[in-house]
Formats: structure tokens, C-alpha cells, sequence
């Protein structure tokens, strides 16, 4: 039971630190870093406190002590959570709510009410801690899932690892509750990454990649109109001035080294050195560029041409090629 529980722990804490897959450049989201599982170790034994009351055996001076358990909670979700949720302190406060509730209600189903609190503590606290691992596990894969195929692949894989561990414990007659809850943990953050992947798949089939959840390796997302982009252009990576945002690309202004005579306007450097390196020129034929085709921003384009911009020709955009399968797998 020992080496099943640590290979299903392992499998649980690689969910819950995962930076998710990478982008074709190598960039990745951040990882929840090397505190991540001690933040959830500790938080774990303060998470149950609120239900430590309704427990028999439980002292008055319990009851004081559950107010703790909420703080706990929101510490944790907002640990685990990537950068750019953080300061949305509503979403964090939802998720560790839920987090108790999830916590409360495995630990009222598991915990035996007749015993005190203090005589299975040890239970309580593993309860706790299995339970909020594979919760803030599920919320990590989803958040970092930017491509539906990928993060239905490592929802398969998730399921597989739950299946394979149940199949080991019905057979070696490991009936203990503790593995049986590392199984269902495991299972949870499958099925969550599954869902995810399928509802993801079929918005982005629909309407192409989203702007949100924001690629991986961005800090500033999404790109703004009059910005100046790092992007792929026509299998190419040059910089592009936003001109205006749809619903699942970007329309942009590609900066050449040639001149296209009327369809260009010419972008010394003197005016432009904050954000270009040498003397250019900026197509007036706008191109449309997936949101997974930006990679990093370079600055601002500067007032004077974006105003002369406004006041010149820009052509439509040549058609968006439909989004593909191979799109959602992060294949070109």
C-alpha cells in the first residue's frame, strides 16, 4: 500500500506544481515552485478546523479556532494559482470556499462522529490534505491547459494512472481509505482536465485560439491596439502594430525591412528606437494573427504615426485560415 500511495502522491503533486505544456518557442507558465507542497502541507491541518466543532468530543475553544480554516484556505489557492490570478481577489475567495466545502464534506462522510476529534486527528488531517491537493490539482491543470488536445491528453493519461492504481488495490487487497481517496484524487484531476480539454476543443474549433486563458510565456496579455508585438507572420517572426482585436484574432500592421511604396509608411528610427532596431517600414494591408501567434510585446507605437495611421487607407485582412486540429495540439 506504502509504494501505491507514494506513486499516487507523486502523480498528485506533479498536478499540482504542473507549469502546463509549452508553446513551439519553449515557453512555458510558470510552476507553482518548490513551496507549493509544503504551503499545502501545513494548510491542510487548518483546513478541516471548521467542521471540528461538529464532531462529538469537540471543546468550545475549537469553535474559535475554525476561523482560521478560511485564511488558510485562501492562502493556498492564491499559492498555487498562476500570476494573473492573484489579484482577483473575489476568484481566489470562490475557490477556497469551495475548497471547504469539498474538504467539510469528505471529512463528515469519512471521520467516524463517535470517536473525539483528538483521538483521529491523524485521519482528519490526511483526509485534508488528500483532498485539498487534488482540488488545487484540478483548478492547476485547468488554468494551465491553453491547448484542448494536450490538456485532454493529460487528462487521459490522469484517468489511465487512477484506473491503473485501482486496479492495483483491488488485486493486492489494499483496501485502506487513505489510497482509495489518492485514486479518486487522481480521477478528479483527470476528469477536470478532460472536461476542460473537451469544452475548450470545441470553442476553439468554433471561433479559433482564445484570448483567454492567455498563452504560456506572456506577462502582458492580451495585446492592445497600438501596440507593437513580436508575432508570426506568414511563417515568419517580425513586429506588428495592433490595430484592433476580434473575438479570436488579432488584426495587425506587419513592419518590413522593404518598401511597397503606397501600401507602406516608412518608420525612421530616430522616432522609433524604444521599440525597433534599425530603419523600417509598416504595411498598410492588415493581417489577421492568431492570439497563439504573438510571443512577446516590444512597446508602443508612437502617437504621431499611430494618429497618421487613423488617417490613412488600411485594406481588409486576407481571410483567417480555419482553426484545425493540429492548432489544438500546438502543432503548426
Amino acid at each position: 500500500m506504502l509504494l501505491l500511495s507514494a506513486v499516487l502522491g507523486m502523480v498528485l503533486l506533479v498536478a499540482l506544481v504542473t507549469p502546463g505544456p509549452g508553446n513551439r518557442a519553449g515557453r512555458r507558465y510558470p510552476w507553482a515552485g518548490f513551496g507549493a507542497p509544503f504551503a499545502v502541507l501545513g494548510g491542510s491541518l487548518l483546513t478541516p478546523l471548521p467542521i471540528v466543532p461538529l464532531l462529538a468530543g469537540a471543546r468550545p475553544w475549537q469553535w474559535a479556532l475554525a476561523a482560521t480554516g478560511p485564511v488558510a484556505a485562501y492562502a493556498m489557492a492564491r499559492r498555487v494559482s498562476p500570476p494573473w490570478w492573484r489579484p482577483w481577489h473575489g476568484w481566489i475567495a470562490g475557490r477556497a470556499a469551495l475548497l471547504l466545502f469539498v474538504v467539510a464534506g469528505m471529512e463528515l462522510t469519512l471521520v467516524d462522529r463517535s470517536v473525539p476529534a483528538t483521538g483521529q486527528a491523524a485521519r482528519i488531517w490526511i483526509v485534508s490534505l488528500i483532498v485539498t491537493a487534488g482540488y488545487l490539482a484540478c483548478w492547476r491543470v485547468v488554468d494551465t491547459g491553453y491547448w484542448p488536445l494536450l490538456l485532454i491528453r493529460d487528462g487521459a493519461v490522469l484517468l489511465a494512472m487512477a484506473g491503473a492504481g485501482a486496479w492495483w488495490q483491488r488485486h493486492s487487497g489494499l483496501d485502506g481509505p487513505a489510497t482509495t481517496l489518492l485514486v479518486a484524487a487522481v480521477a478528479a484531476v483527470g476528469v477536470s482536465a478532460l472536461l476542460a480539454g473537451m469544452w475548450r476543443l470545441v470553442r476553439w474549433l468554433r471561433h479559433g485560439p482564445p484570448s483567454w486563458p492567455r498563452p504560456p510565456g506572456l506577462a502582458t496579455w492580451p495585446p492592445q491596439p497600438g501596440q507593437v508585438w513580436n508575432a508570426t507572420v506568414d511563417r515568419e517572426d517580425r513586429p506588428v502594430v495592433v490595430w484592433e482585436l476580434k473575438r479570436h484574432c488579432a488584426h495587425v500592421l506587419a513592419v518590413t525591412s522593404t518598401d511597397g511604396v503606397r501600401e507602406h509608411m516608412r518608420l525612421p528610427l530616430a522616432e522609433w528606437h524604444r521599440v525597433l532596431s534599425d530603419d523600417a517600414w509598416l504595411s498598410l494591408q492588415i493581417t489577421a494573427v492568431p492570439y497563439t501567434d504573438f510571443r512577446s510585446v516590444r512597446g508602443r507605437c508612437p502617437d504621431r504615426f499611430w494618429e497618421r495611421m487613423g488617417r490613412r487607407t488600411v485594406d481588409a485582412p486576407a481571410a483567417l485560415k480555419a482553426p484545425t486540429l493540429r492548432s489544438a495540439a500546438n502543432l503548426p
